[in-house]
């Protein structure tokens, strides 16, 4: 998709004449929404602007390698406050993780921003800087720096790859393209601390994380007339372990790019009364799927959550309403 030079312009100048800025995370952070939206911070912070970091939910520790990740803050009543601008990162609606009922006691007016790549975003911004093409936010935040000619110091390019690098699965998955490849490098020929991401997301499996890894493998099942490798986690199984739901993180990645004789991966887990679904793809779009069970994501990686836990009748994995 090719790059609009005047929403990249617009966006610079409505942060540019803002006197206090608000920078939102996805309500479900992640390493691309976090890395996207320190990114920016850090660039923020280096020319003096007032700007805010928040995120409804806390940011797992394994991102505290970030610089910026310790700005964070969750406390609502930061909302109360007056911004004159808002810029959301990496949701594709306002409502996924509730950023819509806390948006709503910001006082107004303000102009929202919306910047993201998911292919079902909804273009709830008064500036929508959305490209469906790119492999992260990550992706669209380093197209915007280039494209108004900002420096990437080395904190910005380190939140920028960790983006790149957990959206594509360290360049292993579908979602994978030439421009993330080309930011990759940049970002790291501009300082970014690749041995950290690697060291705090990827090298940082405990023995107890790994067998409850071990539990997913034994249970999984493949579904020829789907095309289709399915396991799951219960409640119980992620209570046990310290850190589970840190744990279980990566699991739906790793098998989409280990197993290579099905198009499709789904890993359930079971959590608050709910079965959230984690789905990744080669070729089909599952963000389809995923919104029709009131989630959504990327063509390749998606998601859901719908009420229920998680029964096995005849060796097949059902969704079961909760019991009163």
């Amino acid at each position: 998709m090719k790059r609009d030079s005047r929403i990249f312009q617009q966006v610079v100048q409505a942060i540019q004449q803002a006197n206090r800025i608000l920078i939102v995370s996805d309500g479900k952070p992640d390493g691309d929404s976090v890395g996207s939206s320190s990114a920016v911070w850090n660039w923020l912070q280096r020319e003096g602007k007032d700007a805010t970091l928040f995120c409804p939910k806390e940011i797992q520790s394994v991102f505290r390698f970030i610089d910026g990740y310790a700005h964070f803050a969750q406390d609502h009543s930061i909302l109360e406050q007056g911004f004159d601008l808002v810029l959301v990162f990496d949701a594709s609606d306002l409502e996924h993780g509730g950023n819509d009922v806390l948006l709503a006691k910001l006082k107004k007016p303000y102009t929202l921003i919306n910047i993201d790549h998911h292919s079902t975003n909804l273009g709830y911004g008064d500036i929508n800087l959305v490209y469906t093409d790119a492999c992260s936010t990550c992706e669209v935040v380093y197209d915007f720096f280039e494209a108004n000619h900002i420096h990437i110091d080395h904190r910005m390019a380190t939140s920028l790859l960790t983006g790149l690098c957990t959206d594509t699965s360290n360049f292993s998955n579908a979602g994978t393209n030439v421009r993330g490849m080309e930011a990759a490098s940049a970002l790291c020929a501009a300082g970014a601390r690749h041995s950290d991401i690697l060291r705090h997301l990827v090298q940082n499996k405990t023995v107890p994380a790994l067998r409850l890894w071990g539990l997913a493998l034994e249970r999984l099942h493949f579904r020829p007339e789907y095309d289709l490798a399915i396991t799951y986690f219960l409640a119980s199984d992620i209570a046990e372990v310290p850190g589970g739901d840190e744990a279980v993180a990566g699991v739906s990645n790793f098998l989409n790019a280990t197993c290579g004789n099905c198009d499709t991966i789904l890993v359930l887990r079971e959590e608050d009364g709910l079965v959230k679904g984690s789905l990744r793809s080669v070729n089909r779009d599952i963000s389809k799927f995923a919104k029709l069970l009131g989630g959504g994501g990327h063509k390749k990686a998606s998601g859901f959550a719908v009420p229920g836990r998680i029964e096995i009748q005849d060796e097949r994995i059902r969704i079961m309403p909760v019991r009163a």
